[in-house]
């Protein structure tokens, strides 16, 4: 048995899916593992051949120390994107995320950290400042936060025989595949790959749409350092996060507007920073030490 271990939203899953159809020692799959969200849960455990087990080892612990695992990692530059798939498809349930109120739905699993960290009751909405204002807070403190936490926890193992999958990865198709043929390699899956794994992969990639604009929130944080003017509307909640993070680690003086509505284009923000009142600026408390 191969052991994948795996935060939720980092494609373990697929991972799994891709393994048991195209290893020559399995029996063949043909049924397609996505939902209609892209998200690759639509199989169910008897439509493999239990030769690849799926874990969340840093929740549930370890098992088979001694066999192969597969671990795939985190890093910071990939929280961004991860955290805008871990919202916008929670649980195989469609968010919308660009609204004034989002409705996080049964199984958010910030919603106990935002009542206490806001002194607040969640019913059946929560106002997207706030939202906003609770993922900033992580990528300001992003070896804090959840993601990369969590992934130092699935790196700090007794593992014997482990290979470490980075998750970016899945968003290349030559890297991706060139990551299974190490896996094969290592463990003797002989996964032979075909022209249906590319049709495969190209459909994973489709099915998440916001790979389409995983580098626009750092464009706009690069158009501002360059004092470059451009239209920003359109962004969603986690992406605004993203920038009011830069804004207030980058000017620790100057707090980002707590209300619904965001920045139309950069010229607001370069200008918002630049007229800052100067009587208004105090330390920043929600920053980590070593940035305020």
């Amino acid at each position: 048995m191969v052991y994948i271990d795996f935060q939720g939203g980092t494609h373990g899953h697929f991972l799994r899916y891709v393994l048991d159809r195209y290893s020559s020692l399995t029996p063949p799959i043909t049924l397609s593992p996505f939902t209609s969200l892209g998200t690759s849960h639509a199989l169910k455990g008897r439509h493999y051949s239990g030769m690849f087990k799926i874990s969340h080892s840093h929740l549930w612990g370890w098992e088979g120390i001694d066999q192969p695992h597969i671990v795939i990692t985190v890093m910071p530059a990939d929280v961004l994107h991860l955290q805008r798939i871990i919202y916008i498809r929670p649980a195989d349930k469609d968010q919308d995320l660009t609204g004034d109120e989002i409705m996080p739905g049964k199984r958010f699993n910030d919603k106990e950290s935002i009542e206490k960290l806001y002194s607040i009751k969640i019913e059946n909405t929560l106002p997207r400042f706030i939202l906003r204002d609770y993922c900033k807070l992580g990528f300001s403190d992003i070896k804090n936060h959840g993601l990369i936490t969590a992934d130092k926890d699935l790196r700090t193992n007794n593992l014997l025989n482990a290979y470490y999958l980075p998750v970016d990865s899945f968003w290349d198709q030559k890297k991706f595949f060139q990551q299974i043929e190490n896996i094969s390699e290592k463990f003797n899956l002989d996964v032979k790959l075909d022209d249906s794994s590319l049709s495969l992969h190209n459909e994973f990639i489709d099915r998440l749409p916001q790979l389409k604009t995983r580098n626009r929130a750092p464009d706009i944080v690069t158009a501002i350092q360059e004092n470059k003017h451009i239209d920003i509307e359109g962004l969603d909640v986690i992406e605004e996060a993203y920038i009011y993070s830069y804004i207030e680690s980058n000017h620790r003086d100057v707090l980002a507007p707590f209300t619904n509505k965001f920045f139309s284009n950069t010229k607001e923000i370069i200008d918002y920073i630049k007229w800052y009142p100067k009587f208004y600026h105090k330390m920043n408390p929600t920053l980590p030490p070593e940035i305020g």
